[in-house]
This record gives structure tokens, sequence and C-alpha cells, in this order.
């Protein structure tokens, strides 16, 4: 994952923008991944930590993960104090999260996989850090081919992939969705660590 680029000049408006309006978003994901009391949620790629914040509402402790020092102050600044002792956010990359092996049962990545640096070390670390039956949710926004944010986004076609490439890390029950929240379209690719 790169995500240095947010330390930068623009990286305080980004994180910014991030971290205000994603409420509706945050919660579907949340409830997408059945989030509750008793979950470890590692969010690779928390950028300001707004769903690190909805993990940690809903009773989860929750670990984000982010190579960004701008956007990990604004992911511990922007906690407050009632979540922060279910809060703990640390640096690193989907490449190399530091984190025990099988001490996660839900990880997902909202609109940071497209900064990943190598996807398929990036799911072999979720594949690592999940314990059996964790899930796995990989949200992009869903962009049209060779549209002006496919860059910085997913195709239909790049979540089916997606979502091949996460059962060839070992995960099962993968499947890629497409979902309208509001102005919002995403792309999602479900998965799960098996259970043995």
């Amino acid at each position: 994952m790169a995500g240095h680029e947010f330390d930068g000049p623009l990286g305080l408006v980004a994180g910014l923008a991030m971290a205000v309006g994603r409420g509706r978003v945050a919660s579907f994901v949340a409830d997408a991944a059945e989030v509750g009391p008793g979950d470890r949620v590692v969010d690779v790629g928390c950028g300001p930590g707004r769903f690190l914040r909805e993990a940690a509402g809903r009773g989860a402790e929750a670990v984000g993960v982010d190579p960004s020092r701008r956007m990990r102050r604004m992911a511990t600044r922007f906690t407050p104090a009632r979540l922060r002792p279910r809060v703990t956010v640390l640096d690193g990359s989907a490449e190399r999260l530091p984190l025990e092996d099988r001490s996660a049962t839900v990880a997902w990545a909202v609109a940071s996989v497209h900064h990943w640096a190598d996807l398929d070390a990036g799911l072999a670390e979720l594949h690592r850090v999940l314990a059996p039956s964790g899930r796995v949710l990989l949200a992009e926004r869903l962009a049209r081919p060779r549209g002006w944010f496919s860059h910085h986004a997913l195709t239909w076609e790049g979540a089916e992939r997606l979502a091949a490439r996460a059962a060839a890390a070992g995960f099962t029950d993968t499947a890629a969705e497409r979902h309208a929240l509001g102005r919002h379209r995403l792309a999602l690719v479900r998965a799960r660590r098996p259970a043995a």
C-alpha cells in the first residue's frame, strides 16, 4: 500500500474529506460483516478512522493499520474518548500487517485495495491474521471500465478478478457483489478464512 502520498500537503484535505459523509457506507460495511461485541476488526488502510469508529461503536475491538502518519494521527484524534479504549491505530500496510497470526475475526479494506502495492501479498496477510471462520470484506467504489475514477476504484470485472484471487489465496465463500447506497455504488468482495 503506497499511502505515503497522504503525508503531503493534500493529505490533510483528503483526510478531512474521507472523515465526513461516509456514515452510510460505514454502517453498510459493518452490517455486511456482522460486527458486534467479541469481534476484533482489522481495518486495512484505515485512513482517518471512520470505519474504525463504526466497529468500536458496535462493541468490537478495532485495529486500524495505515502507512500514512497523517492518517493515523487523524484516526486517533477523531475517535471520541468513549471509544478510545476499543480503538488502536498502527503503522503498517496490507503487505505487512503488524498483527499476530489468527488474531482477528473480521478484516476489511474500504477504498484502499487500489493502493496496495502487492495484491497477493496483502491477501496472504489477511489470511494469516484472521482466525478460522474470520470474515473479509473488500469494498471499493464501483467504476465504469476506462472511467475517470477507474484507477481509484474497481470495475465489475476487477471485482470478479479480486474475488478469484481471494479464492486462490485460500479463502472460501468468495463472492463479488454490487451495491447502491444512495449516490454511492460499491463493489464488495466477501470471503471467509476456512474453519479448519
